[in-house]
């Protein structure tokens, strides 16, 4: 049976280039703890994720970034997913 892997990273702009800023990982169907270091993460960057071959299945929400004074969300989040089996 395939499953699907989600990886939420927050990047510091919305380029896929940008520094990865927090990240949390669903695997197999549960949370996994990843490194409290950022340095330790598996991905500096979204590119990083993307070359190790999961695929963005949503982008930041730039109409969210429009104003500071009323910024809803988060808006340089993506969404990732890898199927496995």
């Amino acid at each position: 049976m395939k499953k699907q892997n989600l990886l939420y990273l927050t990047a510091a702009t919305t380029s896929p280039a940008a520094v990865v800023t927090s990240m949390n990982l669903v695997e197999d169907g549960k949370l996994k703890d990843v490194p409290e270091n950022p340095d330790d993460w598996a991905y500096q960057s979204v590119l990083d994720a993307i070359n190790d071959g999961w695929r963005v299945i949503k982008f930041p929400e730039q109409a969210l970034l429009l104003s500071e004074e009323r910024n809803y969300g988060l808006g340089c989040e993506y969404v990732l997913e890898k199927i496995e089996g």
